[in-house]
């Protein structure tokens, strides 16, 4: 047991490693027997004596002196038979063999090798010199029994693999414990997005960027090309699961995702075996299963070219298809399967999770009652479309029952002026904001894109205040039935289950003025907007001059923006949208 080993033992084993004291044989990394070479040279110094032998006895080995010529890559690593014979299985056996068939037997390259001044060579066969790092640090574990605490994920995921290789023993049971702590330590930026957002009186629905630092679980599954088969070592399988669980709380949900500028980037970089852990996962909330379509039509944007056939399909089959909303079930998923039928392989073609048939398969089930739905997936309708998809569970629901789901826009002072200079009698000008920290004007909810605008019509008292419903850019690539050249006419009904706000204030009273949208009445096509044409009342000549404490009745008809004076706070008129949970 630890207790019974001599602790000055203990201090010194590590401080021995790569050292010339008391070594009796050097670690040699080549490259193995059948890689590529390429331009690769051999070292010079890798077959010398270590600098502590005797001086002169050394010399160059030239790989062509080798039964197996290899390349070797940088100096030989001073060793100690004992330790390595104690920690690693294979170094045993190779020491074991060196010291019975004597040092002029060599059999393989990955058997030690006597050098000029009688110390074993042990040589370790690698792929590539990149693999020199992780083979030290295995051997490093053999002496030190850690896991450097700066490792990053792909590190340990490389020394791991080195160590299970090297057989350095209790090496991938150390890895194994740093990665799950790590893992499962990851960031759950998207959850925080919306707790923050239902509660508090500072509603919004994002989350500072210095709180989105990538966690851990987005380099695990960056690094799919180390991971062992997690069938054959269940201990990395609970990993993985570790790993989904924690990749699902960092995203939260499809609205996080789409709107929190430091995810959104993170969801266009996911390898798509992360995007599919997190789209089939239960725990992924939503608003509809529309904006998880909306989510993986933006990942295609950026990545089509890099997904094979058989993984755009997986992909698409992780979208809840009979969970989607009526406007998207009526026109986008048609449209979509459509284009791929056209043409598979074009950027427009990216949809495959149902042909145009199954589509319209699904349409007709989810309008059915549910005694016909339960007829259609019972026992012998092999000929039923997709059955999988039909009997997909709705996602969690990611905007909270009460409060809603708020985002914070705004209009610059400047972009108001211009409009009002603009303004002839009778004329409308429109004035669109932006979101505050959104690269994009409009906010994605329920599969589409939402922007506020002003409404300005020249010689009224009053504005207007509308939400815009936009088709996203990622749902009419060129080619695309639902493009601005395709043949489909975007014509469909989009409920608006939201309340617009516009911060007011009179004198030091705030009087917001507030609109609601969440009615069977309240709906919108696309490219159109709704809202209210005279919503925010503006003050008029007369009044401004009655509130001027100076009676400068030229200084107030001189400012183009008086009339808009209870609106403007820090060079901007700014308000909220929220989201709402729509009635039932």
């Amino acid at each position: 047991m630890i207790e019974c080993v001599n602790k000055s033992l203990l201090r010194g084993l590590p401080e021995v490693f790569a050292s010339n004291r008391v070594s009796d044989c050097d670690v040699i990394f080549c490259l193995e027997e059948n890689a590529p070479t390429g331009t690769v040279q051999p070292s010079t110094s890798a077959a010398t004596c270590a600098p502590g032998g005797p001086e002169g006895a050394g010399r160059s080995l030239d790989t062509a002196d080798w039964p197996n010529p290899s390349v070797a890559f940088g100096e030989p690593l001073p060793a100690h038979r004992l330790i390595l014979i104690l920690t690693s299985e294979r170094f045993k056996a190779q020491i074991e063999r060196w010291s019975a068939e004597g040092a002029d037997e060599i059999t393989s390259p990955s058997q030690p090798e006597q050098s000029a001044c009688g110390r074993p060579q042990l040589r370790i066969p690698l792929s590539n010199e990149a693999e020199v790092p992780a083979a030290r640090a295995a051997i490093r574990f053999a002496y030190t029994g850690e896991v450097p605490a700066d490792s990053s994920v792909r590190q340990v995921l490389e020394l791991r693999r080195q160590g299970a290789y090297l057989q350095i023993s209790g090496c991938v049971a150390a890895c194994n414990e740093v990665l799950t702590a790590k893992v499962s330590g990851s960031s759950r930026a998207g959850a925080r997005s919306s707790n923050q957002t239902a509660n508090g009186s500072n509603k919004r629905a994002r989350i500072s960027e210095e709180a989105l630092q990538p966690p851990a679980v987005l380099e695990l599954f960056d690094s799919k090309v180390l991971w062992p088969d997690p069938q054959a070592e269940p201990a990395f399988g609970a990993i993985l699961a570790t790993g989904k669980r924690s990749l699902v709380a960092h995203f939260g949900n499809s609205l996080a995702a789409l709107n929190t500028p430091s995810l959104r980037d993170q969801l266009l970089a996911l390898p798509a075996v992360a995007l599919e852990a997190l789209l089939e996962s239960d725990e992924f909330g939503t608003d509809d299963e529309a904006s998880v379509l909306l989510m993986l039509a933006e990942w295609m944007r950026i990545n089509h070219h890099k997904a094979e056939p058989a993984v755009r399909q997986r992909l698409c089959r992780t979208v809840r298809l009979t969970h989607l909303s009526r406007p998207y079930l009526s026109l986008i998923l048609p449209a979509l399967a459509a284009d791929h039928e056209k043409d598979p392989e074009a950027p427009a073609g990216w949809f495959s999770g149902a042909s145009v048939l199954e589509a319209a398969f699904v349409t007709n089930y989810v309008s059915t009652t549910q005694v016909k739905r339960d007829w259609l997936l019972s026992a012998g309708k092999a000929s039923v479309p997709i059955p999988e998809v039909l009997r997909a569970s709705p996602r969690p629901q990611c905007i909270p029952p009460s409060g809603g789901l708020t985002f914070n826009w705004h209009i610059r002072k400047e972009d108001l002026l211009r409009a009002v200079r603009e303004l002839q009698p009778g004329s409308v000008q429109c004035v669109y904001g932006a979101f505050d920290d959104q690269p994009q004007h409009g906010v994605f909810a329920w599969g589409f894109e939402w922007c506020v605008y002003l409404q300005l019509t020249g010689g009224q008292s009053t504005a207007g205040v509308f939400l815009q419903c936009d088709l996203p850019t990622a749902l009419e690539p060129p080619g695309s039935r639902l493009s601005s050249e395709g043949t489909v006419t975007n014509n469909t009904a989009v409920p608006i289950p939201a309340r617009l706000v516009v911060h007011r204030r009179q004198g030091a009273a705030v009087k917001d003025v507030k609109g609601t949208l969440n009615s069977p009445e309240a709906f919108v096509n696309i490219g159109f907007s709704w809202g209210w044409s005279k919503m925010l009342p503006l003050q008029d000549q007369q009044q401004l001059q009655q509130q001027d404490a100076t009676g400068n009745t030229a200084a107030v008809a001189a400012d183009p923006l008086a009339a808009w004076v209870e609106y403007l706070t820090d060079g901007k008129v700014s308000g909220t949208l929220t989201l709402l949970r729509p009635s039932p």
